[in-house]
């Protein structure tokens, strides 16, 4: 088994915190899900609660546990088959409560084979997932209007981030969102000894070069992690704040 930490807070700025993030241990996969609810849309943390139980029971439900861990095609099959189940579940709740037509999520997740700690990362929208193997790696790209600029146009981040539009997402969960799902493949040969997923109230306002830091340090998952959130909200997150940290066991 891996072993996890989850850490959220409201954040100093928001009135709720629309920021949900679930693991669950399979006896020999993990799943590792975190959502990040669209603020300024009505219904973020129904959207954003309703993804993460919705996958999870999905998990529990349908998952083949012996699947082997090379086997590409049918994980990505059951995150295919995962995905409609949450957008049914997100539709019929629009349709119950007409008010929340508009709400979106984020979600990033993590499918992790516990033996090796191999993984198969699935991203929409701007939450993001990290591999460290004493060096940190971005997995995800952020599918907003930033780094779409950025890869369209061959701006620099610095140049994009102007655009007053730049932090709107481009892709998302919802019962009427379009959804685009990134996905990645992280080989055992990796040497990965944790997966950080997170909100970006956390990875907006902690760089790199911090994250990696606080990684290299002895101090516990739940230390390192409460630690990256103390940093955001030492640089004024003006978000919520939510972050999965996962230690493999080969570590």
């Amino acid at each position: 088994m891996v072993d996890f930490c989850i850490a959220s807070d409201q954040g100093k700025f928001r009135k709720e915190n629309q920021d949900r993030a679930i693991v669950v241990n399979g006896e020999y996969w993990t799943l590792a899900a975190l959502c990040d609810g669209m603020g300024g849309h009505v219904g973020g943390s129904q959207c954003s609660t309703l993804s993460t139980n919705s996958i999870k029971q999905y998990f529990l439900d349908t998952f083949p546990q012996k699947l082997e861990c090379s086997d590409k095609k049918n994980v990505s099959k059951w995150f295919n088959n995962a995905i409609s189940f949450i957008k049914e579940a997100l539709v019929n709740y629009a349709k119950e409560y007409t008010e929340f037509e508009d709400m979106g999520t984020t979600m990033v997740v993590a499918l992790i084979f516990n033996a090796n700690g191999l993984a198969y990362v699935f991203n929409i929208g701007d939450s993001r997932l990290y591999a460290y193997n004493g060096l940190l790696y971005q997995i995800t790209e952020d599918q907003n209007y930033l780094y779409q600029l950025m890869r369209e146009f061959n701006l620099t981040y610095e140049e994009a981030a102007l655009d007053p539009n730049s932090y709107k997402l481009i892709s998302c969960l919802g019962p009427n969102k379009k959804t685009n799902c990134q996905s990645f493949f992280i080989s055992q040969k990796s040497a990965v000894k944790y997966y950080l997923l997170t909100s970006d109230g956390l990875h907006d306002y902690v760089s790199k070069p911090i994250i990696e830091t606080v990684l290299q340090t002895n101090k516990s998952l739940k230390d390192k992690l409460n630690l990256l959130i103390k940093y955001a909200k030492k640089n004024l997150s003006k978000d919520n704040i939510t972050g999965i940290l996962v230690g493999l066991k080969n570590e």
